[in-house]
């Protein structure tokens, strides 16, 4: 009878706290506040690129509205060269890292494959580490005039001209294709993970080949989880900044990420923000367009995929012999990918000029370069800075992305699928488009607030961008956590930001580590945006070697580079062990 009568008055205290229409919680307020300045700039931001496009001239300058950008963009054929550049950019790009996604995937989910846990870490390390250095390294091996493996093939067998040149369109396509095998490559093994592997156990006793099968049943089986993943990549490609600013530009070949950059950074004349504002408004809606085929692929996806129940137990296909050549593709993958890079800019950083191995040039090695960046007061200034966003902008990211996904999946709110909606917006948008934005804005407002070429921008740029992916793991992360605990807390007189703080929190603390280590290392390897927003005053380890690159110090920035890499690699490792373990706790509690 107790029991009875304390569940009546729980009862009757929950509906007294709902009947109450007046009453107004601060720490729902402060959510909603948060949520929404984080939902005003990034729409903010996009209308922003909106409106550079109808206005010429610099920020300040009275200007009429109108097309003039738009019809000089779509009547110059240069505009239509930079569109096939960046499409052939990434067709190649796509026929790389999609079918080589694919092979690691199929290796690593449907055989007996041995250390998977091995296989599958350094891929998914390979994400972490900067792409730019991976671009440097290759400029070194490949380039037709300095590349050493080019070098050594014209000498061996006495050519005039370079056999292999990274410095051209499929070369370009060929390096990102690399940098993004491993995210293909996650994409996929999603799909092949939670597929039941009964037809193709069926093909096998009807005596059909593995290779027939795998042909006819195993990839019309995940065929929208390779669609995905094309239509992603193809995204992240038109995007992609780091590949095509390093390789690309200085052999004038521009996809639309460098043309917008060296719009806003010319050679000679002011910026052209109001033709690179028409450029980015087209790309807005081609990404958005590009995202309708996504989400459609990903919501027919339970059509062609036989989801496995509890009591079923995935069988691998038996390898035999041939799990050599499983690890033979992963180590030929690796050594191209990002030892043989490495490797090149640290035996350039070594010597006065670019050289091949031989005992000449081992007599002239030296580490004076090393000793020299020890005493860069620049450097140091940068790399404060580098570890300074590493720290702030995870921690907002967590702060904002924790009121939106509460108020997305906790809250009774009216326009909570449009925050959400608004919250995912950052992501198929090029953020190079967002860092062109943020400088207008930051000129604009530089008389009253003088913001511009500060590392606040940096910060804040960097905050909207990544919120999605912040929303994204918590909003699956709080989903999971049932609404009685919140009842019992609201019922004991708990405030909604304590009840967020203390119970919801530390319960989802798997994803939020996740996401915070994940934006940490991202500030950490980030270059597209911070070369669009950085000054003398707010550089960063990733713009302080793009200047040293372009500025013709190629061994200079190769030894940074290598030092970067020495230095950051255990913090780095570090980072991407604890949060896969974060990440297998939660996929084990779910």
């Amino acid at each position: 009878m107790g029991r009875m009568n304390r569940l009546m008055q729980t009862a009757n205290d929950t509906l007294a706290l709902k009947s109450r229409p007046w009453h107004i919680d601060p720490s729902k307020l402060l959510l909603l506040g948060i949520a929404g300045i984080a939902a005003l700039a990034i729409v903010g931001l996009l209308t922003m690129i909106v409106w550079m496009s109808l206005r010429t001239g610099v920020p300040g300058q009275l200007s009429s509205y109108n097309l003039n950008n738009y019809t000089l963009l779509l009547t110059d054929p240069y505009s239509y060269r930079v569109m096939m550049t960046t499409l052939g950019f990434a067709g190649v790009t796509i026929a790389v890292s999609v079918p080589l996604g694919f092979v690691f995937a199929w290796f690593i989910e449907r055989t007996d494959l041995p250390h998977k846990a091995l296989a599958m870490s350094l891929l998914g390390s390979g994400i972490l580490f900067p792409t730019f250095l991976k671009a440097m390294g290759w400029v070194f091996l490949l380039h037709p005039r300095i590349g050493i493996i080019n070098t050594f093939l014209m000498r061996l067998f006495d050519l005039k001209n370079a056999p292999l040149n990274i410095a051209t369109l499929p070369g370009i396509g060929f390096v990102e294709g690399l940098t993004l095998t491993p995210l293909a490559c996650v994409m996929i093994a999603a799909a092949l993970r939670g597929m039941n592997p009964a037809l193709v156990e069926a093909a096998s006793i009807h005596g059909v080949s593995k290779f027939k099968t795998l042909l006819r049943v195993e990839l019309p089986l995940i065929w929208p989880a390779l669609i995905s993943a094309v239509i992603w990549m193809l995204t992240v490609a038109i995007a992609a900044f780091d590949v095509p600013g390093v390789i690309g530009m200085a052999n004038n070949i521009f996809t639309f990420s460098t043309a917008v950059y060296f719009m806003i950074n010319p050679n000679e004349g002011l910026p052209r923000y109001g033709l690179s504002g028409a450029y980015g408004t087209i790309m807005v809606g081609v990404s958005l367009i590009l995202m309708i085929p996504y989400f459609m692929a990903l919501k027919q996806s339970h059509r062609y995929q036989i989801i496995s129940g509890k009591s079923y137990q995935s069988r691998p296909m038996e390898l035999g012999r041939w799990w050599i050549l499983g690890w033979g593709l992963l180590g030929l993958y690796l050594l191209l990918a990002f030892v043989l890079p490495l490797l090149a800019m640290f035996w350039v950083s070594l010597l006065p000029y670019v050289q091949l191995p031989s005992r000449q040039a081992l007599a002239a090695a030296s580490f004076e370069r090393y000793s020299a960046i020890a005493f860069d007061a620049a450097l140091l200034r940068a790399a404060w800075n580098t570890l300074l966003l590493m720290a702030i902008v995870p921690t907002l990211i967590i702060v904002i992305s924790a009121a939106i996904s509460w108020i997305v999946t906790r809250s009774r709110m009216r326009g909570r699928v449009f925050l959400d909606a608004v919250a995912f917006l950052p992501h198929p948008v090029p953020h190079l488009l967002f860092a062109l934005a943020t400088a207008y804005l930051a000129l604009l407002v530089s008389d009253i607030v003088p913001v511009y070429g500060t590392i606040f921008v940096l910060m804040a740029v960097y905050v909207v961008c990544w919120i999605s992916f912040g929303t994204r793991v918590l909003n699956n992360s709080m989903i999971q956590v049932h609404r009685e605990l919140e009842e019992a807390a609201q019922v004991g007189g708990v405030s909604t930001f304590r009840i967020l703080w203390k119970v919801i929190l530390p319960l989802i603390r798997p994803g939020v580590v996740y996401v915070w280590i994940w934006t940490s290392l991202s500030a950490y390897r980030e270059l597209t945006m911070a070369v669009v927003l950085a000054s003398p005053k707010s550089q960063v380890l990733s713009t302080y070697i793009w200047g040293q690159w372009h500025g013709g110090g190629l061994g200079d920035a190769a030894a940074i580079a290598v030092t970067m890499m020495v230095i950051m690699s255990p913090l780095v490792a570090s980072f991407w062990i604890f949060a896969r373990r974060q990440q297998h706790v939660a996929t084990s509690v779910s």
